[in-house]
């Protein structure tokens, strides 16, 4: 390919977008050698999935736009040139417009005032943001006491999880109900009990919305990235998720949504009881050991039979991939472990790929992956560089 012809963000848009060519694949991998790509290709790829769609929660894309302009400002303050066909200007307005766009899109809901913050997270730690824009990291030593306000309380079981319980429901009902958000970095995932006794498991790169305690009629939240649900039954008051595209309803059962959409599909499969699950106007119920998709290119709806069970093995710290293309595998690896993976190998990987990976053995993962692959790696820190 020609390098003066090349527009390299469009070309980023469709290598996020599973659309590029061979060509433009190789092209890539050759652009991706280069440190300062690579450094700037991964804050473009964080914007991107924070932008995607306009359910996106303005915590989120607030993080992006923030890690954007500190990943700008060091840019500046250094001098850094990339070395191939993009200009700052052009990228910034490509990404200005997706951001602005999910904005508009989302532009009836209330802002939120800045509020003084407990700890502002620069790390891979998980982040409890309260209903006044406080944010809480959820570290070993944190005493929860006394945060959640005069209706319930927060009492954390590990570092990887916390317990809403309600200490008097009375005049609740008259109360405007406050939300939280637990927002879940690469590398880590969470377990959050809600008030009404409803378990949810966070995956990596995730987040979920919820009030703190619920009204008397609805029980809803949001969630955006993987989360797995244990809800709680209560024939009286519907349980709704709203993530990106999907609206699922239920009154009892176990579910996953996953919205990551890295093949531009969204899905909610069920491991046990009935949901409801659909787009706009188009509903299905769907049966335990079924799988809801939506793709979000082509607006199609199918319903497949899935071993949900094992759909849903990372709650309990086990990755599954399951006959699926390279770049498909470094994402999930890469979100799984939070590391970077840079193939500087120079080939095209067109082969698909099946396995268990435990959360604690990244080593055991990237062996995998380059033995069926004969090539070889070294890691410094949380970067991983794939080698012949």
């Amino acid at each position: 390919m020609d390098d003066k012809k090349i527009n390299i963000e469009e070309l980023l848009v469709r290598i996020l977008e599973n659309r590029a060519g061979s060509e433009e694949i190789r092209y890539f991998s050759k652009w991706m050698e280069g440190q300062e790509n690579r450094v700037y290709f991964e804050k473009f790829k964080k914007i991107w999935n924070f932008s995607a769609g306009s359910h996106a929660s303005p915590e989120m894309l607030e993080a992006g736009v923030r890690d954007y302009r500190l990943f700008m400002e060091k840019s500046l303050k250094s001098k850094m040139r990339v070395t191939l066909m993009w200009r700052i200007g052009s990228v910034a307005a490509v990404l200005l417009m997706i951001l602005s766009s999910v904005f508009w899109l989302r532009k009836d809901v209330p802002e939120v005032s800045s509020g003084e913050k407990y700890v502002v997270s620069s790390g891979r730690e998980v982040i409890l943001k309260l209903a006044d824009n406080k944010e809480i990291i959820l570290g070993d030593s944190l005493n929860l006491s006394g945060v959640a306000g005069e209706w319930v309380s927060i009492n954390k079981v590990d570092h990887r999880g916390i317990v809403y319980r309600l200490k008097d429901s009375m005049g609740i009902e008259e109360e405007e109900l406050s939300y939280n958000q637990i927002i879940v970095p690469a590398g880590e995932r969470f377990l959050v009990q809600l008030s009404d006794g409803t378990k949810v498991w966070i995956n990596s790169e995730s987040a979920l919305r919820y009030p703190a305690y619920f009204g008397k009629n609805i029980r809803e939240v949001e969630a955006r990235g993987n989360v797995y649900f244990e809800v709680a039954k209560d024939s009286t008051r519907p349980f709704v998720v709203a993530s990106r595209e999907l609206t699922t309803e239920v009154l009892g059962t176990r579910f996953e949504v996953n919205t990551y959409g890295d093949r531009d599909e969204v899905s909610a499969t069920l491991v046990e009881g009935s949901v409801r699950v659909g787009v706009g106007s188009r509903f299905v119920v769907i049966k335990p050991n079924q799988q809801f998709t939506f793709n979000t290119k082509s607006g199609t709806i199918k319903v497949n039979e899935v071993d949900a069970a094992r759909k849903v093995m990372w709650k309990d710290g086990i990755l599954v991939i399951d006959n699926e293309a390279f770049r498909d595998v470094v994402w999930k690896l890469e979100r799984w472990y939070g590391v970077s993976i840079v193939n500087e190998t120079g080939l095209v990987f067109t082969q698909s790929f099946s396995g268990e990976f435990d959360r604690e053995d990244i080593h055991m993962a990237i062996e995998s992956l380059c033995t069926n692959l004969n090539i070889t790696y070294t890691m410094d820190k949380d970067r991983i560089i794939l080698k012949r």
